[in-house]
Formats: structure tokens, C-alpha cells, sequence
């Protein structure tokens, strides 16, 4: 492939190849499988008319991603897009050796691949924002191409509502406030995200419905939508999200390897202005915990 305009490599690859994510390309530049002029660069590099970007097969390989029966808790839906709300211990989409179980084989099978957006991603079809494995709740499905346009834009430019429910470790010294920082990759550990002076910008508006002595129930709304963002911010401020085993890394009496961590409202504007809100009820487990904890009970969320 020869450049012919000044640009981003990774924005050029990813505008010629829409079908391929562009944080997929960038991995592939971070790890010397995107080349210019036989020679490895970042994905900030700058293309000049004529460079020569190579670019190893592997990008093009494609997973055989098979539909699978699946009970998808539909909670509306109409011709653009679907909002359902998702179990625990569901992995959104395939990854690495993991091509069954996911959320995705769920939604071929329920909608078939002409029924889900696809310029997300092969491997992503209807997926236009996503949940960690284990965190419960809502989320968006997009059916059609101009829908997840539409609906990514929003989500970029911070137009979405998103609110979530989370039992932490702890009490609050201020009932109510703002977690802004920068977030990226952990330095030491690939697999984690950190809180780093040279990351993406990190919002998190947090409230306490109640607590006992050691513990919190919080509502926390999200302007950005970072990779484990609330599970990094409330860590950063020491309120670990119960359970959880990457960044909580607190001992306690439970028998839990999973944070409980519920997104319980979206809210949109719709395409033709109607702004569209949806809520659904934490799931038996989180209650299960919450009550047993004595925070209280379903009530808790209505004030």
C-alpha cells in the first residue's frame, strides 16, 4: 500500500480498511506488524505521498464466528437498535481463542449476521460500546450500519447517560463528587488500565445511597467511557469495588472473585429527538449482597 496524502497511519489503514477497528490497527503498529518503509513507527506517525506500508497477513485473517443459542433479556427494541440487558460472567465479544460463549455468538443467532451492524468489526457485529465480563446491565445493540453511526457518535461525543450501581469498600468523607483524571494503559501490566498523567481524559460523578460501617452503596455516572474506568477511579480514590480481583485486591469474608458493578440507565436522543431512557432493576446477586451487608433493599434505587 503507497500513502498518498499526509495523515495518521493509523487513521489512513483505518479508513481504507473500515471493516478492521482501529484500535486493532493500532496494536498491530505497537507490535512492528504495520511497517513504513520497512521500518516500525507509532501509531501517530505521520505519512508522506509515497511512503510504503507494509502490512502482515495477520490482519486480515478472519474468525469463524458461529451463532449460538443464547437467553438475551431483551428490554426494548425497535428496527435501528436493540437495549438488553446483560447476565454476569458474559463476555461481550470474541477474543484470542474465546470464539464461543460471547454475547456476539448470541446475537447471531438471535438476529443473524444481515440483522446486526457490521462495520464495527468481523469479530463485533452489533457492538457499539461494551461491558466488562462480569459487570451486569445495559446495553446498546446496533442492527444496522447507519445506527451504529449514529449511536458511536453519541457515545464519542458524550451524549449518552450512562449510570451505574456499585457496593464498594469504605465509608465517604464527602457523599457526593467528581473523579477526574487520565487514564491509559498500566505500564507494568498490559492487561490493566491505570490511572497516567499521559492517558485519556476520565470523568466519574459518584453519589452515596447508603453505607454501614466499611461499606458503600454508590451511584456513579460516567461522562468518558474508558476501559474499566470505574473500576480504576474508585480504586483511586481507596474504594475498591467489592469482589473485584484485578484492582480491588482486598481481602474480605465473601465468597465473590467478581466486582458487583451494574449499569442501571441509558439515555439518548434518539435520531428523531426523542430522548429515549431506559432503567433495569441490579441483578438477584447484587441485592443479594446489598441486603446481606445491610444496605438496604430494591427501594434504595428509587430515591
Amino acid at each position: 500500500m503507497i500513502a498518498d496524502e499526509i495523515i495518521r497511519i493509523d487513521k489512513f489503514i483505518s479508513d481504507d480498511l473500515e471493516e478492521i477497528p482501529r484500535e486493532k490497527i493500532k496494536d498491530f503498529i505497537k507490535d512492528g506488524k504495520i511497517k513504513v518503509n520497512n521500518k516500525k513507527i507509532k501509531p501517530s506517525y505521520k505519512l508522506s505521498v509515497g511512503d510504503e506500508i507494509y502490512i502482515d497477513d495477520e490482519l486480515f485473517e478472519r474468525i469463524e464466528i458461529k451463532p449460538g443459542p443464547m437467553d438475551i433479556k431483551v428490554v426494548y427494541e425497535n428496527e435501528s437498535y436493540a437495549i438488553i440487558d446483560k447476565d454476569a460472567d458474559l463476555i461481550v465479544h470474541p477474543a484470542g481463542k474465546i470464539v464461543t460463549g460471547t454475547l456476539v455468538n448470541g446475537l447471531l443467532y438471535k438476529y443473524g449476521y444481515e440483522g446486526l451492524s457490521h462495520i464495527g468489526g468481523e469479530d463485533r457485529p452489533g457492538i457499539v460500546h461494551r461491558l466488562d465480563k462480569d459487570t451486569t446491565g445495559l446495553m446498546l445493540i446496533t442492527k444496522t450500519n447507519d445506527s451504529y453511526k449514529y449511536l458511536k457518535k453519541l457515545f464519542e461525543t458524550r451524549s449518552v447517560d450512562k449510570v451505574y450501581y456499585a457496593i464498594v469498600f469504605g465509608n465517604f468523607s464527602k457523599k457526593k463528587g467528581t473523579i477526574r483524571t487520565f487514564m491509559g494503559r498500566d505500564i507494568h501490566n498490559r492487561r490493566k488500565m491505570a490511572v497516567r498523567p499521559n492517558g485519556r481524559e476520565a470523568i466519574s460523578h459518584y453519589e452515596v445511597l447508603r453505607e454501614v460501617e466499611g461499606f458503600s452503596l454508590v451511584k456513579i455516572k460516567i461522562e468518558t467511557g474508558r476501559t474499566h474506568q470505574i473500576r480504576v477511579h474508585m480504586t483511586h480514590i481507596n474504594h475498591p469495588l467489592l469482589g473485584d480481583p484485578v484492582y480491588g485486591n482486598v481481602g474480605h469474608k465473601f465468597n465473590l472473585d467478581h466486582q458487583l458493578l451494574h449499569c442501571g440507565r441509558l439515555g439518548f436522543r434518539d435520531r428523531d429527538g426523542t430522548y429515549r431512557s431506559f432503567e433495569v432493576e441490579v441483578h438477584e446477586e447484587f441485592l443479594k449482597y446489598q441486603k446481606v451487608l445491610g444496605l438496604g433493599d430494591e427501594d434504595v434505587f428509587k430515591n
